[in-house]
């Protein structure tokens, strides 16, 4: 896989195919604004840049992909650090996608979350 790709699929269906393509998944989860407190994905606030796993126990270090698909569009952006520091920012409309290597790059998201909904798949790569 490439640093990142970005790319619209037809449905869900082949968008979760695509992923389970690079390993095993850990967790499959919404992304959106449910909670007002709790993990940040889940909440109507800006992310800095991170790494997925970096604040869990249970998947630090084990998170080698990850792939977000857009169900519904909102106002908030998807950023993405690539290798050389460079940043990419998304506007992630419906069946938009993202899937980026999580060692390699860093991603947060900027602007009110409000009705946008993500699906969110973290794979282990297959050795």
């Amino acid at each position: 896989m490439k640093t990142y790709i970005s790319r619209k699929f037809i449905d869900s269906d082949e968008f979760i195919t695509e992923m389970l393509a690079y390993g095993k998944p850990l967790e499959i989860s919404l992304v959106g604004s449910f909670e007002n407190n709790g993990r940040g994905s889940r909440r109507d606030i800006e992310l800095p840049l991170h790494r997925d796993g970096d604040y869990s126990t249970s998947f630090k270090d084990r998170i080698d992909i990850v792939g977000l698909y857009c169900i519904k569009s909102g106002e908030a952006k998807t950023i993405l650090e690539l290798p050389d520091a460079r940043i990419k920012t998304f506007t992630m409309k419906e069946r938009d996608s993202l899937i980026f290597d999580n060692a390699l790059c860093r991603h947060g998201r900027s602007g009110p979350v409000k009705d946008r909904l993500l699906l969110r798949i973290w794979i282990s790569k297959n050795n």
